[in-house]
């Protein structure tokens, strides 16, 4: 740039020494041609000038392109390490999850360890009854043998066949004992394990409109046994025993009435209600137990002209189980 400046100088320079000589020349002779050569001399100057004036207005534009590239190295600068104080923290984020996700798997290894243990533990718990019931009616058969010899013999062995006629009752009575604790534990490991929870739906208002209308409790959260039914809502008792049944509902109330009903076989067993006024959501819950049949049904309605709320958030719920059987009952 200077170099491109100090040519066009020299030039003048040169140039003007040139033209003062011719000028001086000039004086002596004809005044036409030194005055062209004066107005050629004025046009370099300011052509000059504008290149100098050019020159300066580069720099000024140089100088704020240099100020602008200065700010965005900053900005980069910043944003970079705004991205790596990120990704430090993602990682370390990734290492608590593996942590975390280590420890599960290591709580779930030793959770299947309990559970086979429990498993074989319950298995050696129904034979040792079992054997002894074996063994005490190996010795029951072997005492009776023994009386019958007894009563063979002369009047002074009497006294030990009472005595053996009393051990005997005994044993008679700890096998009655261990069949009774081999049926209750035959019975256990044989009776259905039978539990549900059922959350009502996840789009909003369900209503009875003009009938009463069977609720059904489609978002299965729970069900072991497979005793409830998330197409017709309706519970249908597996195994005779004692069950525990549970529902909340829920809406918004301004000024109405919340009614539900549960039915076991079509016969009303609850009717209960609530009333509210100021258009927040009302929670309406009760619990019953039913002794049931093997094929006996559970249900709940809604009476026509009422309605209930849920959504995914599982407001409006209907949960059972089996407490224990009745073996026997009809």
């Amino acid at each position: 740039m200077r170099t491109a400046i100090i040519l066009p100088w020299l030039l003048f320079c040169t140039c003007g020494a040139q033209t003062w000589t011719d000028v001086q020349a000039g004086s002596q002779g004809p005044g036409a041609p030194a005055s062209a050569e004066l107005s050629s001399l004025l046009d370099i100057s300011s052509e000059i000038q504008e290149l100098r004036d050019m020159v300066l207005e580069l720099r000024v534009q140089l100088r704020i392109t240099q100020n602008d590239l200065e700010s965005t190295k900053a900005a980069m600068k910043t944003k970079v390490e705004g991205l790596e104080m990120e990704n430090a923290a993602q990682q370390t984020e990734m290492t608590l999850v593996k942590t975390r996700l280590s420890a599960s798997a290591a709580e779930l290894k030793n959770l299947k360890l309990e559970i086979t243990a429990a498993q074989t533990a319950e298995q050696t718990d129904t034979t040792t009854p079992r054997t002894e019931e074996a063994n005490l009616t190996k010795d029951s058969g072997a005492l009776e043998t023994n009386l019958s010899d007894i009563e063979a013999t002369p009047d002074s062995l009497k006294m030990d066949r009472a005595v053996h006629e009393k051990d005997l009752k005994s044993l008679k009575a700890r096998l009655a004992a261990t069949e009774t604790k081999v049926e209750t534990l035959e019975t256990k490991l044989t009776t259905p394990k039978v539990a549900f929870s059922a959350a009502l739906t996840d789009s909003g208002t369900t209503a009875a409109i003009n009938t009463d209308l069977n609720l059904v409790f489609s978002r299965i959260i729970t069900n072991v046994g497979q005793a409830y039914s998330s197409r017709s809502g309706i519970f249908t008792a597996p195994v005779s025993g004692v069950y525990y049944f549970r529902f909340t509902v829920v809406d918004h109330l301004a000024s109405r009435m919340m009614v539900i009903q549960m039915f076991k076989n079509g016969h009303q067993v609850m009717f209960l209600n609530e009333y509210g006024d100021d258009g927040q959501a009302t929670y309406l819950s009760s619990g019953v137990t039913l002794q049931l049949k093997v094929g006996d049904e559970v249900s709940m309605k809604l009476p026509a002209g009422y309605r209930v709320y849920d959504n995914g958030n599982n407001h409006s719920t209907f949960s059972g189980f089996l407490l224990f059987a009745l073996n026997g009952m009809e």
